[in-house]
């Protein structure tokens, strides 16, 4: 792979490979092609470096060169295959960090000492995770620049960081039980290290070969005398870890380097879309432009048919008998049966994606909720791996630091369980509301159901939330109350008013005729 020449059978030299990962190498060499959109280079049965596009679309007996690269360039790869992984990682990218330890949280936007953010390196993991059937995560400590006292320890700007290793640069291991647990005695961690070529702008890449080993870390590299590949020790660093720092974060499997890649179909499904693609260009590229047919054509002096040529000003002269021109087009029945193909073709990627949970292939809601199911359990999967190996990372980046009396039982990460549920219909949210308001729901239920449907933020705090609304009740009715005292205040009291003013006082029987009124009256007209 990569094409490095060292010998990889060899049990005596560091550059061996494990059988396991031998068998997994076709499949992750297919998956980068197609996570890279199959823009890269390959090396031949005889080393030339080639495309390759022209791996997977290989050139046709007698088909010119030239002809074969113009059908190269026509030929597009959908990204498909690496849309679908980040879907699937950008689902476990919400996460919270629970009781980390001090130096963590203070590296929190440069965790890899390449200016990365915590949540962007295992954004990143998730996807080779993904995509490789796994990653490892190394966590090693920035060089010792010999501090004499604590004062100059303390302010070195020494501390732990993390570096992600693919799959396929792990090569050799080896792994003991004890009392059930696993143990990692050693991990061959394979490196590619730029060398400066004398005279010239460019450079070439060595392998190098990193052995890890309880507190102590050996750089090797090979080689060759005469016949013989011979591995040399360039250095050796002795570690204050007394285990391998290095983490296996398996999307199926959580055993140390172990697994299958989940989204392999997927990318096999991607290449044969490439190249049904590329067949369907091609009979477009060939049969879609209508071809002038003449039958009967005049034959020059030199006994060959006068050349054809069109256009708005010309005409066809042919033979009286038997003479005849018209254009030719293909029947059409072969560019749908390579369209229908695709289409069932593409019907299938989505199967093996995300698309189903949400997009229109979904026929019923049963079938919706039995592929919801089978992705939620898969993922479920991945996220009790993640979790467990963010935590396993933690404890070692803590050993390194000294911080590992801050480490809790509840310290790593906190990840929603409800990632990928369903997002709720306008006609669910109103029948939530509908419980609530009869009294047949809490206040809590409906929020959880609403924050599991999607509505709600995932990170929103739920508890937070009901105290917050229950304030905001108690000052309404706060103020509903300081209302009424202030209206109270500006009315005054009817009672009184009626015994200051009798007449005001709307009596009916003020209106009434009585001899005392009339004897009154007529006094004062006299």
């Amino acid at each position: 792979m990569l094409g490095v020449p060292h010998p990889t059978n060899d049990p005596s030299l560091v550059s061996y490979h494990r059988p396991e990962l031998i068998r997994q190498l076709p499949a992750l060499e297919l998956a980068n092609n197609c996570w890279h959109l199959l823009d890269g280079t390959f090396a031949d049965s005889s080393g030339h470096s080639r495309g390759v596009k022209e791996k997977y679309l290989p050139q046709e007996p007698a088909e010119p060169r030239g002809a074969y690269d113009s059908r190269l360039t026509r030929s597009t790869y959908t990204p498909i295959y690496r849309d679908s992984i980040r879907a699937y990682a950008g689902l476990l990218n919400r996460f919270q960090l629970v009781d980390t330890p001090a130096s963590l949280l203070a590296a929190e936007t440069d965790v890899d000492l390449q200016g990365e953010s915590i949540q962007s390196f295992w954004n990143r993991c998730d996807e080779k995770a993904l995509r490789d059937g796994g990653v490892f995560v190394m966590v090693d400590m920035t060089q010792d620049e010999g501090e004499t006292n604590f004062f100059d320890e303390q302010n070195s700007d020494r501390r732990p960081y993390l570096i992600m290793v693919d799959r396929a640069n792990v090569i050799n291991w080896s792994i003991e039980y004890s009392s059930g647990r696993e143990k990692v005695n050693h991990a061959t961690i394979r490196q590619f290290r730029q060398r400066s070529i004398p005279g010239s702008f460019g450079v070439e890449l060595d392998a190098i070969y990193h052995v890890l080993r309880p507190n102590l870390v050996e750089t090797y590299r090979l080689e060759k005398r005469g016949r013989e590949w011979v591995q040399i020790k360039e250095r050796e660093v002795n570690t204050s870890i007394p285990v391998v720092p290095l983490v296996w974060y398996g999307s199926t499997d959580p055993h140390f380097a172990h697994g299958d890649l989940p989204l392999n179909a997927l990318a096999e499904l991607s290449i044969q879309h490439f190249q049904m693609r590329s067949d369907l260009q091609e009979l477009l590229h060939k049969c879609a432009m209508p071809v002038p047919v003449r039958t009967g054509a005049k034959l020059g002096a030199d006994g060959k048919p006068i050349p054809l040529i069109l256009g708005p000003n010309t005409a066809v002269d042919l033979d009286a008998e038997g003479g005849k021109f018209e254009f030719a087009e293909p029947s059409g029945r072969s560019l749908e049966r390579h369209q229908a193909e695709i289409q069932h073709l593409e019907l299938l990627m989505d199967r093996s994606s995300l698309n189903f949970l949400y997009g229109a292939n979904i026929k019923t809601a049963t079938e919706a909720s039995l592929r919801a199911s089978q992705v939620a359990s898969q993922v479920s999967s991945l996220t009790r791996n993640k979790v467990s190996s963010f935590t396993t990372v933690m404890r070692l980046w803590a050993a390194y630091s000294g911080e590992f009396d801050q480490v809790t039982p509840e310290s790593g990460i906190a990840i929603n369980d409800s990632l990928i549920s369903r997002p709720l219909g306008a006609s669910e949210i109103a029948q939530l509301v509908n419980l609530y308001s009869q009294g047949l729901l809490s206040k809590r239920t409906v929020l959880d159901e609403l924050q599991r449907g999607g509505i709600l933020d995932p990170d929103l705090k739920v508890e937070d939330e009901i105290t917050r609304t229950d304030e905001d009740h108690e000052d309404q009715v706060d103020q509903m109350i300081d209302d009424e005292t202030a209206l109270q205040e500006a009315v005054p009291d009817s009672s009184g008013s009626q015994a200051s003013n009798p007449a005001a006082s709307g009596d009916p029987t003020d209106d009434l005729e009585t001899p005392e009124k009339a004897q009154a009256a007529a006094s004062r007209a006299q």
